[in-house]
């Protein structure tokens, strides 16, 4: 039971793991190229590379997570002045839209993903779908958890703290 307990707070936190995990190898590569480039006679020229990979995974997962706790900008001048029954239907055409557009672009990095998959980046020659995987999966996690926010299972944005 601890094992489930403990593979479902994984699964919960999956966009900070991944994003932090991103956030270590970007830290690290930079570190190695600054010392190889200043303190070493030979630079290593896959550290920009690697880094950029990374920080990648770092911004759409990440982003995926503000989604999730509800972190994102909303400006809501002009929406707390309508009556509540316009509010809300507004809130929801607005929540709509967002969600066809998550589901459009993670839909629209699965072909580009798979697309480019034999085209290697320039110094490791990795395939650079590689990168264009983070946009997949951090706007497939923007869904599901935009999702569960609409379905009242998450934080609402404009509001303070975590969700139910």
């Amino acid at each position: 039971m601890a094992d489930r307990s403990m593979a479902l707070r994984a699964l919960d936190n999956l966009e900070e793991l991944i994003a932090a995990a991103a956030l270590v190898v970007v830290v690290l590569s930079v570190a190695w190229g600054v010392l190889t480039r200043y303190v070493m006679t030979q630079p290593a020229a896959w550290t920009g590379e690697i880094a950029a990979m990374a920080f990648a995974w770092v911004v759409f997962l990440g982003a995926a997570a503000g989604v999730k706790r509800g972190l994102h900008v909303s400006i809501e001048l002009l929406v707390i002045r309508l009556p509540d029954g316009l509010r809300r239907r507004l809130q929801r055409a607005v929540d709509t839209g967002l969600l066809v557009f998550m589901l459009y672009v993670a839909w629209l990095g699965v072909g580009f993903t798979g697309d480019n998959w034999d085209n290697p980046s320039s110094v490791l020659r990795l395939p650079l779908s590689v990168v264009y995987a983070a946009v997949t999966l951090g706007f497939a996690l923007m869904a599901v958890r935009h999702t569960a926010r609409m379905l009242g299972r998450g934080p609402v944005f404009g509001q303070e703290g975590e969700g139910k």
